[in-house]
């Protein structure tokens, strides 16, 4: 059975996709169109009630919460391509954890920055300096730990 993916092209979804791929899961995506109010609309709040995107649908179980559903997969897969959660219980929590700090330390900088940046002159609105720089800060210094943190480890394409 086909995996259906539902969202816009954005980081969530991505993120999924890319679980999706490296654990050699066949899908299909169902772009829904936020712009235009889709993920409002009764048959997709029939998927996800608050309206929100990320959405898969696998078989008879439909996920949303992009982080969810990367455990999901990492879990459901766990002897087919990657192992994204760890082998043992140290391993684990370090995954745990990062996923923690991606999700408190940059995500929300990140996004915050492009809504400001990219999104807030659509609406006639000039992005505020000052604003920019105090976000830009936050997510510099989030960079800086990544960057710092995975000079200490060994990976490879």
């Amino acid at each position: 059975m086909v995996v259906k993916v539902y969202g816009p092209a954005c980081a969530s979804t991505k993120r999924v996709l890319l679980v999706l791929i490296e654990k050699g899961i066949e899908f299909e995506t169902v772009h829904v169109d936020i712009g235009k109010g889709k993920h409002r609309q009764s048959e997709f709040l029939k998927l996800q009630s608050f309206g929100v995107v990320l959405v898969i649908q696998d078989g008879n179980c439909t996920l949303y919460e992009s982080r969810a559903i990367m455990r999901y997969y990492a879990e459901k897969y766990k002897s087919q391509g990657v192992d994204f959660l760890g082998r043992t219980i140290e391993e684990r929590g370090m995954v745990e954890q990062w996923l923690e700090v991606e999700a408190h330390n940059f995500h929300p900088y990140a996004y915050n920055l492009a809504i400001h940046i990219l999104f807030t002159p659509f609406m006639g609105i000039t992005p505020d300096p000052k604003l920019t720089e105090e976000i830009e800060a936050k997510l510099d210094k989030g960079l800086n730990i990544y960057e710092e943190r995975l000079s200490k480890s060994k990976f490879s394409w």
